[in-house]
């Protein structure tokens, strides 16, 4: 699946995808996630349909995601098999009064 598809099975969370040892977070949720942690972002695509991009080493992943939620995020991870292709591993959703669900 591609990140639209994977966006629109999950769109109350910051989606977080794996790309190969990486994990990537595009637009809005990489904005959201560069205001917690202060992950760069950089500008990807043509210049009339500009992506904003984040990414971190798949080794970090519980250190992010456990920023995004301790800041009220919730969160879903999408895994790469081998191959190539991606689906929602985990989703972590967060009630903003009670913590995580």
């Amino acid at each position: 699946m591609n990140h639209a598809e994977l966006k629109e099975d999950v769109p109350d969370c910051l989606l977080l995808m794996q790309v190969g040892a990486f994990m990537q977070v595009m637009d809005e949720d990489a904005r959201a996630v560069s205001q917690v942690t202060g992950l760069k972002l950089q500008m990807a695509g043509e210049v009339d349909a500009p992506v904003v991009l984040g990414g971190f080493p798949k080794s970090g992943l519980d250190a992010y995601v456990g920023k995004l939620v301790r800041a009220g995020h919730s969160v879903a991870i999408a895994l790469q098999n081998e191959r190539k292709e991606r689906h929602i591993k985990e989703t972590i959703r967060v009630n903003r009064d009670n913590g995580p669900l």
